[in-house]
């Protein structure tokens, strides 16, 4: 379930920014105000575990909340800006962005908080799983933001009741039409088993991919220590490097920027034995610098001075100059670790791959209709106009066959 304040026009484009950065495939949203779907608002908040539950990593339900009495005052620890105050929201698993606070791209959530009244601060995310309010303060809420919600979506108060189903891989909406008949948990968990078997096939792999994320550095840092253990830098490598840059100060001169950055690039390689193959190059140059034998002995410059370059430049070339690797006995079961290795990071390469294919596979966009039709019964299916909010998406409306656009007004008499 996915938490956010009121008035929920404001938050909804980080809502589905943080949804679909967290690999949700569909963002769902209740458009009802209380007196045209008290059945199904009263549904969400009696079954609220179960809705939570079903939904699971595939659906982010939106459930607004309203604000605490006293108003909106800005949080800590970061919040979504509102004219008013910056007020944060928050929901377990996922990272909301938000670019315009600080210089961050984004914020976890439990750096997300509310203020509830007196109560201070606590975190929505760790209570996405349980209801957070009174049904009554829920009830509320979706009521507050029935028509700026569906004016965020271009919807018409002539759709509404309505539950929207944003299939965020797709790019497409579907607006189905509700009545006192239409159980909103059973259109979510018709929604989870149209999917087929993705739904728990991603949850693997992402628990999958946590794993080795979490494993894969603890065993290559074993295979890390090994290598420094075994390797040295050999006194002889500071020293020729030392006797370099001396003779090199001695013919500055010549070129200021060029034997200066030879000397820069020397000593940041000089304890570590690292390779530099564009000082290779550079030296090179400066060897091109240097005047022949009779002029170079007048303008006292070191007649050994190209040997040396070379010698040094014949190291750098081969890429590990200053590195020699000493005689030390491998740790028992270390071959072994590096099998593990090279499994872990050839699965953590697969695994995007994976995930990637079977999120193409899923067709939320079908089974909301599929789903519609079959609580609805024969349906009348039309297209709506793509809202100014979500460019390049395509929405569909789905209604029972027979039924009025506009709400039957009762006449009392």
């Amino acid at each position: 379930m996915f938490i956010t304040p009121l008035p929920v026009d404001i938050f909804l484009r980080h809502v589905l920014s943080a949804s679909e950065d967290c690999g949700y495939a569909g963002v769902v949203l209740l458009l009802a105000r209380t007196a045209d779907a008290r059945s199904q608002q009263e549904e969400v908040t009696r079954d609220w575990a179960s809705v939570h539950d079903v939904t699971g990593p595939m659906l982010a339900v939106v459930c607004p909340v309203p604000y605490p009495q006293d108003g909106p005052r800005p949080v800590r620890g970061g919040g979504v800006p509102h004219p008013e105050g910056s007020i944060a929201v928050g929901v377990e698993g996922l990272t909301l962005n938000c670019p315009q606070v600080g210089t961050w791209s984004s914020f976890p959530t439990r750096y997300w908080w509310s203020l509830e009244g007196e109560r201070g601060f606590r975190g929505l995310g760790e209570r996405a799983a349980r209801i957070s309010l009174s049904a009554e303060e829920h009830h509320a809420a979706w009521t507050q933001a029935t028509t700026r919600t569906a004016s965020y979506f271009g919807i018409e108060e002539s759709l509404l009741p309505s539950v929207l189903v944003l299939s965020m891989w797709e790019r497409r909406g579907v607006l189905l039409a509700v009545d006192e008949r239409v159980s909103v948990y059973s259109l979510f968990k018709k929604l989870v088993e149209n999917m087929g078997p993705a739904p728990r096939r991603l949850e693997e792999l992402a628990r999958e991919q946590a794993e080795v994320d979490d494993h894969l550095p603890q065993l290559a840092q074993a295979l890390w220590d090994w290598e420094v253990a075994r390797r040295r830098v050999p006194l002889e490598w500071p020293r020729q490097v030392d006797a370099l840059d001396r003779h090199l100060g001695e013919v500055e001169y010549l070129d200021a920027s060029l034997v200066g950055d030879c000397r820069r690039r020397l000593s940041e390689i000089r304890d570590t034995g690292g390779s530099d193959r564009e000082l290779a190059e550079n030296l090179l140059r400066v060897i091109d610098l240097l005047p022949p034998g009779p002029e170079a002995i007048k303008m006292n410059i070191r007649s050994g001075l190209p040997k040396r370059i070379r010698r040094v430049v014949v190291k750098l070339e081969r890429g590990h100059p200053g590195i020699e690797f000493l005689n030390v006995s491998k740790p028992p079961g270390l071959d072994r670790v590096a099998e593990e290795v090279s499994k872990l990071r050839t699965r953590q390469h697969q695994l995007p791959d994976e995930i990637a294919a079977i999120k193409r596979s899923v067709n939320l966009s079908a089974a909301a209709i599929s789903v519609g039709q079959e609580l609805l019964g024969p349906v009348e299916e039309s297209p709506l106009r793509e809202p100014r909010t979500l460019p390049l998406w395509t929405f569909t409306h789905l209604q029972r066959r027979g039924s009025y656009s506009q709400p039957v007004r009762r006449v009392l008499t």
